[in-house]
C-alpha cells in the first residue's frame, strides 16, 4: 500500500519475477472473512541478493466479486522477527 499499484495479472508477474529471487516463506496467523472480504494477517521471510533472511509482518486485504478476486491491498512493513504478529 503506497509504494506501488499494479494492475492486472501480467504487472503482478512481472513484480514477482523481479522482486521474489527465491520463493518466500509466508506464515498465515490469521484468517478472517466477511462479506466479500478476507483478511490474512502473517509473517514473510525473503532473502536478499547475498542469501540473508530479511522478515516482514504483513496484512492483504482481498475484495471479491461474483467469486474472483477483484481487489488486493498488501500493507507490508519490515520487522525483526521477533517483533512479528
Amino acid at each position: 500500500m503506497g509504494e506501488k499499484i499494479l494492475r492486472g495479472k501480467e504487472a503482478i508477474r512481472q513484480y514477482m519475477a523481479t522482486t521474489y529471487l527465491k520463493p518466500p516463506e509466508f506464515e498465515v496467523r490469521e484468517l478472517i472473512g466477511e462479506n466479500d472480504f478476507v483478511t490474512a494477517l502473517g509473517n514473510i521471510t525473503l532473502e536478499d541478493q547475498n542469501g540473508k533472511p530479511i522478515h516482514y509482518s504483513y496484512c492483504d486485504v482481498w475484495r471479491f466479486r461474483e467469486s474472483r478476486m477483484a481487489e488486493l491491498m498488501a500493507f507490508v512493513i519490515e520487522t525483526d522477527r521477533s517483533e512479528g504478529i
